[in-house]
């Protein structure tokens, strides 16, 4: 029981911002777009009550069409008006969340363009914001060599990679935390990890995974869906 509880107080956004390729979140891959593949991600560790995708006005039509096409109905879908930027986004789930009747405690956010991470992934920002850390972020090293250039494309050093992570979503906040980090932000694009070092805010990094990835659809189409077939995972 004292497990169920803790699930209900996890909440999740999926923001859709105007500056999003539609593509982005509606490219069918091996049958399943991102947003679907996102939604059902986190509905493992999430109820449907609690996922809310916030989408701009220019998005909101393809999103509802997206989730009834796929059987996610029962997801929270609110339009976002004016710029409709990320900001926005994050701000108007926020403020639909704290009017259900049991308004979480905390929330993960997610990144739509990261359509094959894992569910395993969920739970580790899930099991860092139960144990008590006020942000939660999966991590993974890189292992490419990495080079700083100068303006004129030239490269100028090269940089300690092992000091160094890659960032990615979902990623997992208190909501007065989050909510903290909209009030202060800088920018309404909303980046949540430059706002929160900003703040010198403390993240607790949890280990991330490679399937992670930022994908630009359709482009990546064709290698998303290779991976897919691969895993042998027609709907994660």
């Amino acid at each position: 029981m004292a497990e169920h509880v803790a699930l209900e107080q996890i909440s999740a956004i999926i923001p859709l911002p105007a500056t999003i390729i539609a593509a982005a979140a509606f490219a069918p891959l091996a049958g399943t777009p991102p947003l679907a593949r996102a939604v059902r991600m986190l509905r493992g560790g999430v109820p449907d009550p609690g996922i809310v995708v916030a989408a701009a006005s220019t998005l909101l039509d393809d999103a509802r069409g997206c989730l009834a096409s796929h059987g996610l109905s029962s997801v929270g879908l609110v339009a976002v008006e004016g710029p409709g930027l990320r900001a926005h986004c994050v701000s108007t789930a926020l403020d639909y969340l704290a009017e259900t009747p049991n308004p979480p405690r905390h929330v993960l956010t997610h990144d739509v363009r990261r359509p094959l991470a894992s569910a395993e992934l969920r739970d580790r920002v899930s099991a860092g914001l139960r144990a008590g850390a006020s942000v939660v972020m999966p991590v993974l090293p890189l292992t490419d060599s990495v080079k700083a250039v100068d303006v004129n494309g030239s490269v100028a050093a090269t940089l300690e990679r092992s000091v160094l992570q890659a960032v990615q979503y979902p990623r997992g906040f208190t909501v007065d935390q989050l909510s903290a980090l909209l009030a202060q932000r800088t920018s309404d694009d909303f980046d949540e990890l430059e706002e929160a070092l900003g703040l010198d805010v403390p993240i607790t990094a949890v280990e991330g995974e490679p399937d992670a990835f930022v994908t630009q659809l359709p482009r990546d189409s064709a290698f998303v869906e290779a991976i897919i077939a691969c895993r042998g995972v027609s709907d994660r």
